[in-house]
Formats: structure tokens, sequence, C-alpha cells
């Protein structure tokens, strides 16, 4: 014959849920069932928040990254070793790549005014003539619109990061409660103790 498990092979966590279906048990652990409960119910209700606020930031990012690509052009710049570079875009200067070097680069905005920017090139030892660069409409230099997984990757890790703190103020709170409860058990065994001590020792 197979032998009965008894509540004890139940998991601590539902062993504590317990005392709200039967109401039996000590006020720390019916309290404690219900914080579980409850913070279980918020993180349901936080993973679904998060996915909504997910969804709309995607979509906002989408958009964003739609209107870059309307806006801004790709260029044909001619490279100018010649002309120094501007103070603080010196080699390697906000890349975080000692093998980059700064270089200067002249192009036409479209209404013909002539436009000057520094391109990040590899530290070879042939520099090119031509290189192409991101412009707005005006032919100011700026960055390259965001790409589909750019944004892909962005809002979820926006999701993520929101999960991962909300979570982290759930578990928190619990730790909390459960810290407080355990205290208050303390206390109820002392207590206890002490009748247990008074009775055993009336005549």
């Amino acid at each position: 014959m197979r032998p009965v498990r008894g509540s004890s092979a139940l998991p601590r966590r539902l062993r504590l849920v317990k005392p709200i279906a039967s109401r039996s048990g000590r006020l720390p652990d019916r309290l404690e069932a219900w914080v579980i409960v409850v913070l279980g119910l918020l993180a349901a209700v936080s993973i679904a928040v998060v996915g909504v606020l997910s969804a709309a930031d995607y979509g906002r990012l989408a958009a964003a990254a739609a209107a870059q690509a309307h806006s801004r052009h790709l260029v044909a710049a001619n490279l100018r070793p010649d002309i120094p570079v501007p103070a603080g875009r010196a080699q390697g200067s906000g890349s975080g790549v000692a093998d980059l070097r700064s270089v200067t680069a002249v192009w036409s905005a479209p209404n013909g005014q002539p436009r000057r920017g520094v391109v990040q090139l590899g530290a070879g030892p042939v520099v090119p003539k031509h290189v192409q660069v991101w412009t707005d409409q005006a032919g100011r230099q700026v960055a390259p619109p965001l790409s589909g997984p750019e944004v892909f990757i962005t809002a979820v890790l926006g999701g993520v990061l929101w999960e991962s703190a909300a979570l982290a103020a759930l578990g928190a709170t619990y730790l909390i409660s459960r810290h407080l409860l355990d205290k208050h058990r303390a206390r109820l065994w002392e207590h206890a103790l002490a009748r247990w001590r008074g009775n055993a020792t009336a005549p």
C-alpha cells in the first residue's frame, strides 16, 4: 500500500493558506495566509498592468521610429582629415571604443548650405573619401532613426524593469510582514509557556 501523505508534505506557503478556508490556526497564521493571497493577486495584476503599459510604450516608440524614418535622411559626406576636429570630439570621444577615431566630414543641406560634423571611423591605415551620415530636413547631423528591433527591445526591457520593481516591492512587503508576524508568534509562545509554567507550579 502507498503511504498517505499528510499535510506536512504540502509546501509551506500552501499550508499557510489553509487557515483561510478552515478558519483555524492562530491569528498570525491567518494573517500571513491573507498576506500571501493578497500579494499573489497584486503580482498577477502587476503583470497585466505592465503588459498593457509595455504595449502602449511599444506603440509610442514605433510611431516615433516611423516619424524619425520619415524626417531623417542618409546623405553622402566627404571626409576632410585636413580639418581639425573640434575640442571635445577627439579620437574615441564619447564612443567608449579606443579603436575609433574622429574625422571631420562635410556635406550639403537640401537648401545647398554647407554642413560640417564629426564621424567615427575605424582606426585603420586607409581613410575612405566618402561616408554616409544621418541628417534632419535642415541638413543637421542627427542620430540614426530607431530600428524595429531597437523599438521591441526597448519596450520589453522597460516592461521587465517595471515588473522587477513591482515584484521587489511585493517581496519586501511580504518579508516585512513575515518578520512582524514572527515576532507576534514568539510573544504568543512566550505567553503560552508562562501560563504552562504557572499551571505546573500551582499546588
